[in-house]
């Protein structure tokens, strides 16, 4: 986790006092695209619109003209499109380590 961290570009937190409620972990080259690659909150503060404003915080800091994208755990998936994400079908992944041909 704190090599994670540490090789996160743009990190965006959300904080309860001193308690820590919520992060956004990104990478981006803040001009074309930015991968969320985390949005993660307590759960005993969910539905209170952390998640929210941790990704206007971050779009806040990369601007008008850079995309946002992310891939959803199935879980999570009902949550984006409200917030206006649209669903792209043709994302693709490449598991660590593994490339054919």
């Amino acid at each position: 986790m704190a090599r994670m961290i540490e090789n996160t570009n743009l990190l965006v937190t959300a904080w309860e006092g001193e308690l820590w409620v919520g992060m956004a972990r990104s990478v981006t080259d803040s001009v074309y695209c930015c991968y969320l690659s985390d949005l993660a909150g307590d759960r005993d503060f969910q539905k209170k619109g952390i998640g929210r404003g941790l990704i206007r915080l971050t779009q806040n800091e990369l601007g008008d003209k850079c995309s946002l994208i992310l891939l959803s755990a199935p879980a999570a998936s009902n949550y984006y499109p409200h917030l206006g994400f649209e669903q792209h079908s043709s994302a693709w992944g490449l598991s660590k380590g593994r490339l054919d041909g």
